[in-house]
C-alpha cells in the first residue's frame, strides 16, 4: 500500500497561507500545487457571471481511508473539482484529510473472497452447512431460518449424527464464508439539498456542514430523522458495493484478467435495435408504407412462427403497430420476424436494402466472430447506409446511423458485442424490480445485498466445494443459485482433451463426420440424465444401421440375434433432459404434446458427393449410448483411444422443397411434414450446426409451406 501523498515538504506561498500571520506554511508538495490551483480557479470564478455548483465530499475523522476504495463515485467527483470549498467552512486539518487519502494497491493474489477456515472437515457436513445457507438466502425469511436450523438439527439427532448446525443463521453464514459476499457493501449519508456525502450515520453531523460554491454559510439541511423506535436514521442513503471486494471475486474467476474491457465504446443494443430498426419502422408507418391492413396480415403469419427459447415472441406487438417495444423485442424483430413478414410488404429495393442491415446484425450479434465476418458485416452496413441515402429523405440519416460505420472498429478493439452491450444492464433492472422488500426504509441496502448475493453464489459454491467427491452435490446446490456454477473440475465422457477447432469442424465439414464419442466442451457437463430405458425397436434399428455405417461394421448384429461369433449392439440408452453446448440449449419433445423440441439444422453431403445441403428438423430426444468396438476392429490395431460413450440426438427432418427463391435472405422453404425416419435421424450432437425458427404460410394456390429462418450461431467459446 502506497500513500497518495508525498513526504517531501516545502514552503507554501499560496494566497491562503500568504494571508496568515506567518505569510507561508510548511505543506506537502502536492498540497501546495493544489492550493495554488485553487487560487487560480477562485480568481477565475470571481470574474465569471455564471454560477457553478460543485458537490463537495465530507469525511469524518473516525473513518479509515475508504478501505482502499479510490474509485468510489463521490471521491472521483471530489477530486475532479479539487474539493473546492469556501475557506471559512473547514480548517486546514480537515481539508488535508479530505484530499490526502491513501490509495491501496489491489493485489488479486492477496485477496481470497470466500475464506472459510472454520468449515467442518467432514465433506458431508460441509454440504449440509452450505445447503442450509443457500436455501435460507433464497427461500427463508431471516427470522424463520432458526426454525429451519432447528429442524435440521433434530433430524441429525434422530439419525444419531454427531454433527449439529450453528443455532443462528449469522454464525452459520460466517463459518461457511457466505457472509463475505456482502462484506463490501457500505452505506453513506447524503444531504438531500447539496448532495454532500458523509461516511456513515454515526460520524455524520446532525445537519449538513457543507456549503455550495460561492455561498457564505453552511447548507444546514437535516441529515437524519427519528423513526418510531426513537432511533435516528438517514433521510437519504447512498449504498455502495466495494470495487475492491468485487474485483477480488472477479480475479478468482478463470481468465478474467484477459477479458477486462476498457474505454468508451458504441452500445450495439441502442445503435442497431433501439436506433435504426425503430427509426425505419416509424418512417414506414408515417409514410403509409405499412398500415393496419399490413399489420393484420403480418400478425397472422407471426402467430404461426416457432422461435428458440432465447428469442422473444412479439405477435401482439406487431398487431398493435410495434408500440412500447423494448430492445429484446426489436432484436427478435430484426433477426427472426422481419425477413419473413416484410417480404412483399416493402417495395423490393427497400426490402433488399433492409436485408443488408439484417445480415450485418446476424454477424455482429454473435458471441464469437472472426475478423473476416467483421469485414463482411461492415461492408453490408456500408451498402445499407448508402442505399438509405438514396431510398429515404435526409431526416433518416441520423448520427446513430453514422455510428454503424464505426462498429467494426469497436468490435476489433473490444471483442464481440456480448462483452459490452447493455442487454445485461436492462436484464439486471428486471432482476432488481423482482426483489421483495418490506416497504420500509432501507430498501436500497436490501437491493444491494440481494443483488450481490445472487451474483456471487455460483462463485461461492465453486470456491468452497473443492473435493472431487463433492461434485454430486453441485446439481442440488445449483437449484439454489440464480447464476451458473463455474465448475473448476468436471467429469467428462471422453479421455481426450476438448479442442474447439476440432469441435467446430465437426458441424461445419460434412466430409469428416464425428461419430458421437468425441470430446464435448467442459461447460456441457454435468449432463442432465434421466433414468436408463430401453430404446424403441424401430429407433433401435436406425441406431444399429448408424453404427454399421459410421464404424464400417456390416456384421454388427442386433441384440435379438446375438451369437458368440459376431458382436451385438445393446438397446439400453439413457435419455437427457436437455444439453447445453457452448451457450446453445437443446432439448427434445420427449413424447410431450406441450413441449416443443429444439428446431435445428445440420449439414449433409448430397448423393453425388459434391453438393452440401442444410436440412432442418426437430429434436425428438437426446440420449447417450455405450458402444464397445470389437477386439478385431482396425481402431484397436492402430492403438488409438476409443471412448465408448456416445451422445446423440434423434431428429425428425422436414421434407425439403425445390423452391430456393429466398436463400439470399437467409430463409429456406420446407414442407410442414416430416420425412420418414432413417439412420440419418440419429446424429451426434457435435453435428448440430445452428438453431432455426419456422413460420407457416399458405400460397396463392392454397399450398402450405414452411419457412425456415436461419439464426446466428451463438458460440460462447
Amino acid at each position: 500500500m502506497f500513500p497518495f501523498t508525498q513526504i517531501h515538504t516545502l514552503d507554501c506561498h499560496c494566497i491562503k497561507c500568504h494571508n496568515s500571520h506567518q505569510k507561508s506554511s510548511y505543506a506537502a508538495k502536492h498540497t501546495e500545487t493544489r492550493r495554488n490551483k485553487r487560487a487560480r480557479v477562485e480568481a477565475a470564478m470571481r470574474n465569471m457571471d455564471v454560477d457553478t455548483e460543485v458537490i463537495p465530499t465530507s469525511r469524518s475523522d473516525s473513518v479509515e481511508a475508504m478501505d482502499g476504495q479510490a474509485n468510489s463515485p463521490f471521491l472521483d467527483a471530489a477530486s475532479m473539482f479539487d474539493n473546492d470549498r469556501d475557506d471559512n467552512d473547514f480548517n486546514d486539518n480537515v481539508e488535508d484529510e479530505v484530499n490526502e487519502i491513501e490509495i491501496e494497491n489491489f493485489n488479486s493474489e492477496d485477496q481470497y473472497p470466500f475464506a472459510a477456515p472454520d468449515m467442518p472437515e467432514n465433506e458431508v457436513h460441509q454440504f449440509i452447512d452450505i445447503f442450509t445457507v443457500l436455501f435460507a438466502s433464497r427461500h427463508v425469511v431471516d427470522k424463520s431460518a432458526a426454525v429451519l436450523i432447528e429442524f435440521i438439527n433434530n433430524l441429525l439427532r434422530i439419525y444419531d449424527q454427531d454433527f449439529q448446525l450453528r443455532t443462528s443463521l449469522a454464525s452459520l453464514q460466517k463459518i461457511t464464508g457466505f457472509s463475505a459476499i456482502t462484506k463490501g457493501i457500505k452505506k453513506f449519508v447524503v444531504c438531500q439539498d447539496c448532495h454532500t456525502v458523509y461516511q456513515d450515520i454515526v460520524s455524520a453531523p446532525p445537519r449538513c456542514v457543507s456549503s455550495k460554491l460561492g455561498a457564505r454559510s453552511a447548507c444546514n439541511c437535516n441529515l437524519t430523522k427519528s423513526i418510531s423506535s426513537s432511533a435516528l436514521v438517514a433521510k437519504r442513503e447512498y449504498v455502495y458495493q466495494s470495487i475492491k471486494n468485487t474485483l477480488s471475486v472477479f480475479f478468482h474467476r478463470p481468465s478474467f484478467k484477459a477479458k477486462i474491457l476498457r474505454g468508451t465504446i458504441i452500445d450495439p443494443m441502442h445503435n442497431l435495435f433501439l436506433g435504426t430498426s425503430k427509426k425505419l419502422m416509424d418512417w414506414w408507418i408515417d409514410e403509409k408504407t405499412i398500415g393496419p391492413e399490413e399489420f393484420a396480415s403480418m400478425e397472422k403469419i407471426a402467430e404461426t412462427m416457432v422461435l428458440p427459447r432465447d428469442y422473444t415472441t412479439l405477435t401482439t406487438k406487431i398487431g398493435k403497430g410495434f408500440s412500447y417495444m423494448k430492445a429484446d423485442k426489436w432484436e427478435s424483430w430484426v433477426l427472426v420476424y422481419s425477413p419473413v413478414l416484410l417480404h412483399g410488404i416493402l417495395p423490393p429495393l427497400q426490402f433488399k436494402n433492409w436485408m443488408y442491415f439484417v445480415d450485418a446484425c446476424r454477424y455482429y450479434v454473435k458471441p464469437s466472430i472472426t475478423f473476416d465476418e467483421i469485414t463482411t458485416a461492415h461492408s453490408l452496413l456500408e451498402k445499407f447506409c448508402n442505399a438509405c441515402n438514396v431510398d429515404y429523405t435526409a431526416t433518416i440519416l441520423t448520427c446513430n446511423m453514422h455510428l454503424h460505420l464505426h462498429l467494426h472498429k469497436c468490435i476489433r478493439d473490444f471483442g464481440p458485442v456480448y462483452g459490452y452491450w447493455l442487454f445485461g444492464f436492462e436484464r439486471y433492472n428486471g432482476i432488481l424490480k423482482n426483489f421483495k422488500t418490506n416497504g420500509k426504509d432501507g430498501f436500497e441496502a436490501t437491493y444491494m445485498k440481494n443483488l450481490v448475493q445472487n451474483t456471487y453464489k455460483g462463485d461461492y459454491v465453486n470456491a468452497v466445494l473443492k473435493s472431487s467427491s463433492q461434485i454430486p452435490f453441485i446439481h442440488t446446490l445449483s437449484k439454489l443459485v440464480t447464476t451458473s456454477i463455474p465448475a473448476a473440475t468436471v467429469t467428462t465422457l471422453s479421455s481426450r482433451p476438448f479442442r474447439l477447432q476440432a469441435f467446430v469442424q465437426g458441424y461445419t465439414d460434412p466430409y469428416n463426420l464425428p461419430k458421437g464419442n468425441e470430446p464435448l466442451p467442459p461447460s456441457t457437463f454435468p449432463l442432465k440424465y434421466k433414468k436408463s430405458s430401453v430404446m424403441d425397436d424401430s429407433d433401435y434399428l436406425h441406431l444399429l444401421e448408424y453404427y454399421q455405417v459410421a464404424y464400417n461394421l456390416p456384421d454388427l448384429a442386433s441384440y435379438q440375434n446375438t451369437s458368440y461369433n459376431c458382436p451385438a449392439l445393446d438397446n439400453q440408452i439413457i435419455k437427457l433432459k436437455s444439453i447445453d453446448i457452448l451457450g446453445q440449449h437443446y432439448r427434445g419433445t420427449n413424447n410431450s404434446t406441450i413441449s416443443c423440441g429444439s428446431l435445428v439444422q445440420a449439414k449433409f453431403v448430397g448423393s453425388n458427393g459434391n453438393i452440401i445441403f442444410g436440412f432442418a428438423g426437430q429434436i425428438q430426444y437426446l440420449f447417450t449410448h455405450p458402444f464397445q468396438l470389437p477386439p478385431t476392429h482396425n481402431l484397436h490395431m492402430t492403438r488409438m483411444v476409443h471412448d465408448h460413450q456416445h451422445v446423440f440426438a434423434f431428429i425428425k427432418w422436414f421434407r425439403t422443397s425445390s423452391d430456393k427463391s429466398r436463400e439470399d435472405d437467409g430463409v429456406e422453404f420446407c414442407l410442414p411434414t416430416f420425412s420418414p425416419d432413417s439412420y440419418h435421424s440419429i446424429i451426434p450432437v457435435h453435428r448440430i450446426l445452428l438453431e432455426v425458427a419456422t413460420a407457416t404460410i399458405v400460397t396463392s394456390r392454397n399450398v402450405s409451406k414452411m419457412l425456415v429462418i436461419l439464426l446466428p450461431k451463438k458460440l460462447y467459446a
